[in-house]
């Protein structure tokens, strides 16, 4: 497959049930990062036959655990998604055009993101969509 220059920060522990999936709904970037803080089952593992490039960091918060992720990406393009997220092929086609695009002056995109709640998806309450920033330019 054809991977485009796109990095994907993932931060994880003991996400061996949602981790497969997520890389790949990922494959077609060429760098994926996982920042693991201590995973005790088959998540690095898992995460080796994608090819990731692994980090193994104690917990120091969410923000801070993200950002090692982010610091260690080399590509110019920028994708931050959770263990348990996936991205939908419509959203990959649409980061793809982005990303390959010469004329793009946004650094920056957020995407809605559809919550989960006891199997429901939460429609209300300002929380959806949720929009969040997920795909940025690296800052040289």
């Amino acid at each position: 497959m054809e991977t485009i220059p796109l990095s994907v920060a993932i931060i994880t522990k003991d996400e061996e049930a949602n981790i497969k999936a997520c890389l790949q709904s990922v494959i077609f970037a060429r760098q994926i990062v996982v920042v693991d803080s201590g995973s005790t089952d088959k998540t690095l593992a898992i995460a080796e036959e994608f090819g990731c490039d692994i980090y193994r960091e104690g917990w120091h918060g969410f923000g801070a655990q993200k950002q090692i992720a982010i610091d260690s990406c080399t590509q110019p393009w920028i994708l931050v998604v959770d263990a348990d997220e996936r991205i939908p092929p419509e959203t990959a086609a649409v980061i793809k055009s982005i990303v390959a695009s010469p004329d793009v002056a946004t650094a920056g995109f957020t995407f809605p993101r559809k919550n989960y709640f006891q199997g429901r998806w939460i429609r209300h309450a300002g929380w959806w969509p949720d929009r969040i920033l997920r795909l940025f330019k690296k800052v040289a």
